[in-house]
């Protein structure tokens, strides 16, 4: 009796459905349709694809991230489970499927609940491309049949199946069949295998609720449902089907994104949002083409990261930075910290872990999916003796991976002292101004503020070479002499209060303008500055590209002004690169989706000094590595020049150095204006990172690429064989104490004499009985030496 009724029931359902149909094709000539030819002219948001200087994805910006793909490209798997699970008809029914509706109907009725749709593959399409609106509504639906008749006349089996399979949301701000495999699995669509290409299937129908991520339980029952209509429709066997089931899901998080260009990334999207606009950005299928090395970024993330890590550690534990508890996240296993998706499982590599339990002896970790361990001895550095005094429950610690047996065994790191400083570093391409390479701070994640880019700060004694490179243009030669010794100078008031000090609060009496530069002597710095006019130092510094407020005090010869990190390199690349200075940028060309070009950047270069002072400076700045404050980079390999950079009461510590080919910045200080630490200079806290990353580039160049010299213009300059402490012409009574000397070709120095060494051996004071001043040469006088003295005492205090 049941199944005749029910017989009779599905009787009536279809020819109700059927004549509901034809009534539907009369109805339409009174309902006003939206014009299906939207569809044809239909393009479905795109994202914008940023790519490295090799053609590299290294990250994309949309609304919706979608990589439209073609029919062929989407492989047969997909379809039979898209077909199987959503519309096994959709090759048979013009549109609409009456017997799919009565199905779904009866299933709903007899579950009392809506557990299956009756929409065709077609009908979702007219809901996913906005014809029709999603309301729940009897004309919604009326409307939505209609519309999927006329999409059936208008387009392809194929057509229709393409336009669904490159529209619909499978979760995650992810959209169309070619993006979830990437983001899902990690390669294109036509690599699915039959449990993944199940597995997505399964997901639109309510993607949020059935992901893979979120809810692995729910995703894996629907990806079986999908597999076990696959074989009810025939699409595969039982074989096939017991061995599908049986697969994991396998699915987790691939951004695309180069996890280590997170501010280059910020950058690109600023500059695109400023000259396309938002929309055009994140739905306008972009392809932004850049300058970024993915090699040297990866070094130069690395690079800041340790480096910050190792200079925190010597400032000591910092204690941990955020509490999750304290935040009132009472559930630690479910906190998700957002650098995880990107965790390299790789000992050695840096991750942030949840302290879930501490003993004495060792504390309980989460780190992602895993557990972790962290034991006493990982962490003497602290010189603790318990975790108690170090870490509580709820803590979010910065760890290194030591060892990582397979799962369920915990994984072991070492304690790691996430720094409270900030960091940037900039790499250039000395001929073009290309920014090979930018990290912007610690951690993206932590602060997206760029501190490469956006931020100003005082450039201390980087400042330097500006002020030498005007005295060479003005005739001075690295072998001349000035007196290091006390002066005083106007203040900003105009006032003879400013006397500069040197680092050690010692002067040094006659030194050549190269040994004041090597070792970064305040004095002669500033005297200098006097010597040549603060107004042809600001022009210099113009024609280098700095673009900020600078005002001819006497301390702007100590870096007493604010600059930005990558101008600050690209003005140090002109050295470099023989007087040519290059204008910083990091986008080539962006094309729209048909590939038309919309803005197209070429390196923009033109000649700032001279061939010969750009050699002179480069040549005294090779000294500041071979044997002046940058000493510890002396045993890099290759040709390298640069200079340190403190500024007063340790806030900024700088180094920039370059090589024949690249030019690489690194600033360390913190966000608020505060002292780094007591003796932090630019070599002890800056210049450590510099070398990491020199080390690092030098060892991956060839023989002979590494061992390029600094070329010497063809004329103006001479070599010569010199006294380094007199800049006088060496003779057989220097013994082996003698450098080669870059000098102007009309400024050769006379021969030394045993006069001149015995002078060099007198205290500052008594040697300024045998010194000439210069035109412009600031005087020393009592007055200015008894400041000094104040000053001095003043700061040992």
């Amino acid at each position: 009796m049941g199944k005749t009724l029910l017989r009779w029931l599905l009787v009536g359902l279809l020819a109700g459905l059927a004549v509901g149909a034809i009534a539907a094709v009369v109805v339409a000539r009174f309902i006003q349709l939206p014009a299906v030819e939207a569809l044809t002219a239909y393009q479905p948001p795109a994202a914008t694809v940023v790519k490295a200087r090799d053609g590299s994805v290294i990250g994309s910006f949309a609304a919706e991230r979608r990589l439209p793909v073609t029919f062929e490209q989407i492989p047969k798997v997909f379809r039979d489970a898209v077909l199987a699970v959503e519309d096994a008809n959709f090759y048979k029914h013009p549109g609409v499927d009456p017997s799919g509706m009565a199905r779904a109907f009866l299933r709903n009725v007899l579950s009392l609940s809506k557990a299956q749709g009756g929409s065709t593959i077609t009908q979702q399409l007219a809901r996913n491309v906005g014809i029709v609106s999603r309301e729940k509504r009897l004309m919604r639906k009326l409307k939505e049949i209609l519309l999927a008749i006329e999409i059936e006349q208008r387009f392809s089996k194929d057509q229709i199946f393409t336009l669904y399979a490159n529209q619909v949301n499978f979760g995650h701000g992810v959209y169309g069949v070619e993006a979830a495999a990437r983001f899902y699995f990690g390669k294109p669509a036509s690599a699915l295998t039959l449990p993944e290409a199940a597995l997505l299937a399964g997901l639109p129908q309510r993607p949020t609720d059935l992901s893979p991520i979120d809810h692995p339980e729910r995703a894996l029952r629907r990806r079986n449902h999908v597999l076990k209509r696959m074989l009810e429709e025939g699409m595969i066997d039982r074989t096939t089907y017991e061995k599908a089931i049986a697969e994991p899901l396998g699915a987790s998080p691939h951004l695309d994104r180069e996890t280590s260009a997170a501010y280059f990334l910020e950058e690109v999207r600023r500059s695109l949002e400023e000259k396309l606009g938002s929309e055009l950005l994140l739905e306008g299928g972009l392809t932004a083409e850049t300058t970024l090395d993915p090699t040297l970024q990866r070094l130069a993330e690395e690079a800041l990261r340790e480096g910050l890590v190792e200079l925190q550690k010597r400032l000591g534990w910092p204690g941990a930075l955020r509490n999750l508890i304290d935040e009132g996240i009472k559930d630690l296993k479910a906190f998700r910290h957002p650098s995880w998706p990107f965790l390299k499982w790789q000992p050695g590599e840096l991750t942030y872990a949840v302290v879930q339990e501490v003993k004495a002896q060792e504390a309980k970790l989460i780190i992602g999916s895993r557990e972790g361990r962290l034991p006493l001895a990982e962490a003497q550095w602290t010189k603790r003796t318990s975790l108690y005094s170090l870490i509580k429950p709820g803590d979010v610690l910065l760890v290194r991976l030591k060892t990582l047996p397979p799962a369920p065994a915990p994984v072991e790191v070492s304690l790691e002292a996430e720094p409270k400083v900030e960091g940037a570093i900039v790499v250039l391409d000395n001929r073009t101004g290309a920014i090979l390479a930018l990290v912007g701070g610690f951690d993206f994640n932590r602060s997206q503020f760029d501190r490469a880019m956006q931020a100003k700060r005082q450039v201390g004694s980087a400042f330097k070479p500006f002020v030498y490179a005007t005295a060479f243009e003005a005739g001075y030669s690295p072998a001349d002499t000035i007196l290091d010794a006390p002066v005083l100078l106007p203040d900003e008031h105009g006032l003879p209060t400013y006397c500069p000090l040197n680092y050690y609060r010692k002067y040094f009496g006659i030194v050549t303008l190269r040994y004041a530069l090597e070792h970064s002597l305040n004095a002669s710095a500033v005297k200098l500055q006097q010597m040549v006019g603060g107004e042809r130092v600001i022009e210099l510094a113009r024609r280098l590209g700095i673009r900020e407020e600078l005002h001819p005090y006497p301390s702007m010869a100590l870096g007493s002004f604010e600059l930005p990190v990558v101008s600050t390199a690209a003005a140090y690349a002109a050295f470099a690169n023989g007087g040519m200075a290059v204008e910083p940028f990091f986008l080539t060309k962006v094309r729209d989706a048909q590939g038309q070009v919309l803005v197209e950047n070429r390196p923009r270069v033109r000649q700032a000094l001279s061939e010969q002072v750009a050699f002179l400076v480069t040549h005294t700045l090779e000294g500041v590595i071979q044997r002046g404050t940058a000493a510890k980079a002396a045993s890099l390999p290759g040709h390298l020049a640069g200079k340190t950079g403190t500024t007063d009461a340790y806030t900024d510590a700088w180094f920039i150095g370059y090589s024949p080919r690249i030019t690489c910045a690194v600033w360390v200080g913190r966000d608020k204006k505060e002292p780094i630490g007591r003796r932090m200079t630019g070599a002890e806290a800056a210049l450590p990172t510099w070398i990491r990353f020199m080390q690092a580039y030098l060892e991956r160049l060839p023989a002979g690429v590494r061992d390029e010299e600094f070329q010497p213009p063809s004329s103006g300059v001479t070599l010569i064989a010199v006294d380094p402490r007199t800049g006088l012409r060496a003779t057989p009574e220097c013994g082996e104490n003698v450098i080669l000397e870059a000098v102007p070709e009309s400024k050769v120095p006379v021969a030394c004499s045993p006069q001149a060494h015995a002078v060099a051996e007198l205290p500052w004071e008594r040697q300024m009985g045998y010194y000439t001043f210069k035109p412009g040469e600031p005087i020393t006088t009592p007055e200015a030496v008894a400041v000094a003295n104040a000053k001095a005492a003043e700061k040992d205090n």
